[in-house]
């Protein structure tokens, strides 16, 4: 390419000559050849050049179309397909969409080629980045299908493939939230490219790996662990060390592809491997940040945070630590530039660094990062509610516990209440998966409420809590809420005892019996000890208390006398 380059100013003059037909055409190829990334083994010229190149080639195109030159129109299809993928690199997505469907409307754009099949991917890529997904699945087939019927010529070997196209596709698919479809879509790409020859492979290794890595993410999220892991190794293998030096992308796609295989090996139950594949994640990241900090920096968020899970999952907690305090000066750096789309990571950092805090004995510590992590969250959701508010409620019900293991009592319950309404309110709109994180929800207030010594609200909380799970336990599997039903009861008879104890000590025996009253009504829903132990206790220290007063109330109240046993099973 450096050789034809130094031929672009000896072409120049011979095209400038009015109606130099030769000319025009060969300035025009030449400027097409420099403007595309060909060849393996050079790095591409900046982006800027290639699209004045692609400009000026477009342009000397349509004026050899207008003279009727023989070979104008395949070549202005060409150059309007090409500058269709440089703008698309720019961002102009409007500008390449309009490019691309010129390119596919030329005067030969019937006939099958891979100038036409182009044009069809470069419209895929610009649609959906417009957030047209239906549109860009219709390109997406359109270009698998052209491609499959061209007859590939040397010429047009920089425009793309069959690989490239169905590549195209599953990444729709997987933008359109259809990922079982896109994995199979990647898995016929990643088998195509596996069968071509290794020449042509060393050609591909930008797009090979792109595949992989996206194919990864996708069996990621399928919880097909085991196969992400295959991928990885196929990765390692097919990608020699040298290329993230000739291709920056493909530095970025080995972090982003470490990362996903961190987060399987560790889903596979192979948490030591997780944590080595992070730690290789977090390297390659670094390295990134050395050679471009504006694309490394966020990629080593990333790897940061899968790092640090697997330090909690060892209980490698000193070093967890290190670990979250690097991830919030990461995300802080990346807020000072871009505050929108970092500030919710540097929210979440924050939240996972007050975990550390808690568990180091440093509760107000705790409480202060927690409560800078929910106002950035807060910030979030001003902007992007639906995507934001769920996690806002998840970091008020963590504030909530850590402000209740300081003593305040009065802020934990703020904190709880307003978690509590953002997740009713989300469970109410249709969310069938919050409604467990009601109950958890009811009982952080709970337990807030309780020791803020409210036991009559701290009580309303525990058996809401209590109705919530076993509605689930009756439509869904009720193994996954055993426990939460069981923490349930166990605070309900806590609070309940201590609610009896407060009316009888300011002279509210019916209210007092009436507490008891649940209370022995909850033995008899569950067969836990400390529930029945619990229960026996708060008999007891009522009747010693009064055992006049309540012994009437309750014969009263119940028309029985007062229990001599208050179990109540079966």
């Amino acid at each position: 390419m450096r050789a034809v380059r130094m031929l672009l100013p000896v072409l120049r003059p011979v095209a400038g000559r009015d109606g130099h037909r030769r000319g025009g055409t060969l300035l025009a190829a030449a400027l097409l050849r420099c403007s595309s990334s060909h060849g393996t083994l050079r790095r591409p010229p900046p982006l800027e050049r290639r699209l004045a190149w692609c400009e000026e080639a477009v342009a000397l195109s349509r004026a050899a179309v207008s003279r009727a030159w023989s070979g104008a129109p395949g070549l202005l299809a060409r150059s309007l397909a090409l500058h269709a993928q440089l703008l698309l690199q720019a961002g102009r997505y409007e500008e390449a969409l309009a490019a691309a469907e010129d390119s596919l409307t030329a005067p030969d754009a019937h006939v099958p080629s891979q100038r036409t099949a182009f044009g069809h991917l470069m419209r895929t890529y610009a649609l959906a980045r417009l957030d047209r997904a239906d549109e860009a699945l219709v390109a997406a087939r359109d270009s698998v299908a052209a491609y499959r019927s061209a007859v590939p010529r040397r010429a047009d070997l920089s425009l793309g493939s069959t690989a490239a196209a169905l590549r195209a596709q599953a990444w729709v698919l997987g933008r359109a939230g259809r990922t079982a479809e896109s994995v199979t879509v990647y898995v016929e790409c990643a088998e195509l490219l596996r069968t071509l020859s290794v020449w042509r492979q060393a050609r591909l290794v930008v797009l090979r790996s792109r595949v992989l890595a996206e194919l990864i993410g996708g069996l990621r999220v399928l919880g097909r662990f085991g196969d992400a892991v295959a991928v990885g190794d196929d990765f390692r293998e097919c990608v020699p060390p040298f290329v993230p030096w000739l291709h920056p992308e493909v530095g970025l796609l080995r972090a982003a592809l470490l990362i996903d295989l961190a987060w399987s090996v560790g889903a596979g139950g192979d948490l030591s491997g997780g944590r080595a594949t992070a730690e290789e994640s977090v390297a390659c990241s670094r390295a990134l940040c050395v050679s471009d900090p504006a694309a490394g920096e966020p990629v080593l968020a990333l790897a940061l945070d899968c790092l640090a899970h697997h330090l909690d999952r060892l209980d490698a907690h000193a070093e967890e630590r290190v670990v979250s305090e690097e991830l919030v000066r990461t995300y802080e750096r990346l807020a000072v530039t871009d505050p929108d789309e970092h500030g919710p990571g540097l929210a979440a950092a924050l939240d996972s660094l007050a975990r550390c805090h808690t568990r180091d004995g440093e509760g107000p510590e705790s409480v202060a990062v927690t409560e800078r992590g929910v106002e950035l969250c807060r910030r979030a959701v001003r902007r992007d509610p639906l995507r934001y508010e769920g996690e806002l409620a998840r970091m008020l019900s963590n504030l909530s516990v850590r402000r209740r293991m300081t003593d305040d009592a009065t802020g934990a319950m703020a904190a709880g209440e307003e978690g509590l309404a953002i997740t009713r309110r989300l469970a109410g709109s249709g969310g069938e998966e919050v409604r467990p994180l009601v109950a958890d929800r009811l009982r952080i207030l709970g337990r807030a409420r309780y020791r803020a010594a409210h036991d009559e609200g701290a009580a309303a909380c525990f058996e809401e809590a209590e109705t919530v799970l076993r509605e689930l336990m009756e439509t869904g599997d009720p193994t996954a809420h055993e426990a939460g039903l069981a923490a349930a009861q166990s605070a309900l008879c806590k609070a309940l005892g201590a609610a009896a104890d407060g009316h009888l000590g300011a002279g509210r025996t019916d209210e007092a019996v009436a507490a008891l009253r649940r209370l022995r009504e909850l033995t008899g829903r569950t067969a836990l000890t400390d529930v029945h132990a619990g229960c026996v206790s708060a008999f007891t220290r009522s009747h010693d208390r009064d055992a006049e007063g309540t012994g009437a109330a309750w014969r009263r109240m119940t028309g029985e006398p007062w229990p001599s046993f208050v179990y109540r099973l079966g």
